[in-house]
């Protein structure tokens, strides 16, 4: 029994070399973290910053020019 314990201990050696160390960890949530910060803080700028003006009624100079600008019927 204690041959195939030895055998999985030197598998489990093995494969642990390839796990992440909490080291590598940390600075991948931080970026990540500052990553969505980031994009948070351009999203709501873009609400909140200036809106597009409504378009108000037109003044009466451009409507002259609309109205007589169509082809006359035949």
């Amino acid at each position: 029994m204690e041959t195939v314990m030895n055998g999985i201990e030197k598998h489990a050696e093995y494969y642990r070399g390839y796990l992440p160390h909490d080291r590598s960890v940390i600075p991948l949530a931080i970026a990540l973290a500052t990553i969505v910060a980031l994009w948070l803080l351009i999203y709501l700028v873009s609400v909140v910053g200036p809106q597009p003006r409504p378009e108000t009624a037109k003044s009466a100079a451009h409507l002259s020019t609309v109205v007589f600008s169509r082809p006359a019927s035949r």
